[in-house]
């Protein structure tokens, strides 16, 4: 099962990363999925929680809205039984100043159920992630 979910989660951002965010819904990510971002990211229009393929929608057109060229790079990936942890990348430049960024203490904790995500929590502190799922940070 962690092969099938570790694959399942790389898939899914392969696919973002090749603008595929579309087939992604349905295959790989649930229609009752939760979607949590972290309340200290402080980002503007972000909602407290988002459900189901319109709310993953909508939460990834408020990320990719603000920026051109966004995209959230796994640098790593942690078996976690059912949820997958992604150590992440992201980079983008700003769409209203033009300036490059690039943001290196995200983790993304994907839980899932029969190779499909059901729960996306977003953390802004990758310790904090570790700890909070029970896992030192390595």
């Amino acid at each position: 099962m962690a092969t099938q979910n570790l694959t399942a989660v790389r898939r899914i951002y392969e696919r973002w990363a090749s603008g595929e965010i579309a087939q992604t819904l349905g295959e790989l990510i649930d229609s009752d999925i939760d979607v949590y971002p972290d309340p200290a990211s402080a980002w503007p229009g972000i909602e407290p929680s988002y459900h189901g393929h319109a709310g993953i929608r909508r939460y990834l057109a408020s990320i990719y809205g603000a920026f051109d060229e966004y995209r959230a790079e796994p640098e790593r990936l942690i078996d976690a039984g059912d949820r997958v942890v992604v150590l992440a990348i992201e980079r983008g430049r700003g769409k209203q100043s033009g300036a490059p960024v690039e943001i290196r203490h995200t983790a993304h904790i994907w839980t899932l159920r029969d190779g499909r995500a059901v729960r996306l929590d977003v953390n802004w502190d990758r310790e904090r992630a570790l700890e909070d799922i029970g896992l030192a940070a390595r």
